[in-house]
């Protein structure tokens, strides 16, 4: 039989099988491929800046670049005041009103020519416009309970009070109602002009970030150590000497960490409210200055002892109530939400 008489046999038909209740495709629709149904998003030039500008040059080390950028600016402007205190430069520029001496000008300059605008553009830098709003929603924050407020206005005068009455201070004659109305505006004046805008740095920024790396105890002694070195100009003030500025320093040390650690742990048990440390840091200011609330109360030199006692127990106190809070985690958690 020659080949030319065989006929090719075909090869089975194989009919692709369907799943069950999956549609046909008709014949001309063309079959989605993966580069379709996933489209890539390329970067913008606006986000690729973002990332390679100043913003992310501010924001890859930001406690180191905040305390540089503070002190640049801090010690230069706070330097004013004081030479024209000892006569180096004309005193023309300072204002002359009742109450404002140059220390208060100093601090003035300290938190409104440096630590505001360090704050602002380290936050604006690491956490963005929204990192922006978090921080004044801290500032504004006062839904924190009349318990925490009692104790943020009452704790440190009466504690102060009655240890250094236990101390041997005594009790002196006041006009209630002008010492009470003078004391009042005397803190509100300080909260509003000072203390609300300085804590938005320290426990707002410095010590909130801190916290997220340290304990609570190691980063309120981190912290207190630039408060501390950033406050000493304004002991440059009158009379000074080598032995009294060190003396000075190392004073200034060791309340800036009692301090930062009464702040520390009333942030953490009134949820991050910036508003609650800077008035409890406003009281402190009050309850030890010799135009305070105390020293208006009492004859005697028992305050300062005693105010560091009302520092140490009150924290103590708070650091019982807020217990709950106090833990690394806690802050990485609720800390976190408002980087």
């Amino acid at each position: 039989m020659n080949s030319t008489d065989t006929k090719p046999v075909a090869s089975p038909r194989v009919t692709p099988q369907r799943s069950p209740g999956r549609a046909p495709r008709p014949p001309d629709e063309a079959p989605v491929t993966t580069t379709e149904a996933r489209p890539t998003t390329r970067p913008t030039s606006s986000s690729t800046n973002a990332r390679r500008g100043p913003r992310a040059h501010l924001a890859r080390h930001p406690m180191a670049t905040f305390l540089v950028l503070l002190f640049a600016l801090a010690y230069p402007v706070m330097s004013l005041p004081v030479l024209a205190d000892h006569g180096v430069i004309p005193d023309g520029w300072m204002p002359h009103l009742p109450g404002v001496d140059t220390e208060r000008i100093a601090a003035f300059l300290l938190v409104f020519a440096a630590l505001l605008p360090t704050v602002l553009v380290m936050t604006w830098a690491v956490d963005g416009p929204a990192g922006m709003r978090a921080l004044v929603r801290r500032m504004f924050r006062w839904r924190i309970g009349a318990r925490w407020w009692l104790l943020v206005l009452l704790g440190l005068p009466t504690l102060t009070m009655t240890f250094a009455l236990l101390l041997g201070d005594t009790l002196k004659p006041v006009d209630v109602v002008p010492f009470a109305i003078a004391q009042v505006v005397g803190l509100l004046v300080n909260l509003a002009l000072i203390n609300l805008w300085e804590e938005t740095a320290w426990a707002g920024f410095v010590q909130t970030r801190l916290e997220r790396r340290h304990s609570l105890v190691v980063a309120a002694i981190l912290t207190a150590i630039p408060f501390a070195l950033v406050h000493m100009p304004l002991h440059f003030i009158g009379d000074i000497s080598l032995e009294r500025l060190a003396a000075t320093l190392v004073a200034l040390l060791i309340i800036s960490v009692l301090v930062r650690l009464l702040i520390g742990v009333v942030l953490r048990g009134t949820r991050d409210s910036i508003l609650a440390v800077a008035l409890i840091h406003t009281v402190f200011n009050r309850s030890n200055n010799e135009d305070g609330v105390v020293a208006g109360l009492l004859d005697g030199q028992a305050r300062g002892p005693a105010g560091l006692l009302a520092v140490i127990v009150l924290t103590a106190a708070v650091a019982i109530i807020a217990r709950r809070r106090l833990s690394r985690s806690d802050r990485e958690i609720g800390g976190g939400a408002e980087r």
